[in-house]
């Protein structure tokens, strides 16, 4: 079987566009000469963080409504990246805004892509110590309360109703108990892929 090319892109036109989302309409053409719509959304990327305090090794997790989704979930704090910011200034920014305390010494871990079929938005996430108090400043949709939990309650949490790339940022981070590549060793893991 030959090798697939990407379609062209032959027309694309914006349907609608609010606060900061944009959805458009591409029009595609294949090598075999098809034709279709596709539709898309243009979303801000977004920044998340695993943090975990050194005295007992608890990791912060926000509860929060999803009015598209109709539930709520527990999610890392997080938040997104501002137009100019870059995706570390906008964890660092977040956490402090969410947990109520600095993210210190914050690595990169990985970027993921969480819809990439309908967005190129991505998830840039984060691994990062808990710091000093700050005080918590929440956006005009936001409404939560940051709420510590072990390892385990924490998986436990993330599980009940998942959001996709906050469990697989938490995975990445922590891992499994019965890991060999992943596990707390004084705190931290043994290596995040």
């Amino acid at each position: 079987m030959p090798p697939r090319t990407k379609p062209r892109v032959l027309a694309s036109r914006m349907l609608a566009r609010s606060w900061r989302v944009g959805f458009f309409e591409d029009t595609l053409q294949y090598e075999d000469g098809r034709v279709v719509p596709y539709a898309r959304l243009a979303v801000p990327d977004f920044a998340l963080a695993v943090a975990i305090r050194e005295k007992d090794g608890k990791i912060p997790l926000v509860k929060q409504y999803r009015p598209a989704a109709k539930h709520d979930f527990w999610e890392l704090p997080a938040g997104f990246v501002e137009r100019g910011e870059t995706p570390l200034r906008c964890i660092k920014r977040e956490f402090s805004e969410e947990v109520g305390s600095k993210l210190v010494k914050p690595r990169f871990i990985a970027c993921l892509y969480p819809s990439p079929a309908r967005t190129i938005q991505r998830a840039y996430v984060f691994l990062g110590k808990i710091g000093k108090a700050t005080s918590p400043q929440l956006d005009s949709t936001e409404s939560l309360i940051p709420v510590f939990f072990s390892k385990q309650q924490a998986f436990r949490r993330l599980s009940e109703r998942i959001s996709s790339p906050h469990l697989l940022a938490f995975l990445l981070c922590v891992g499994g108990e019965n890991s060999h590549s992943h596990g707390f060793v004084s705190g931290w893991p043994k290596r995040c892929w």
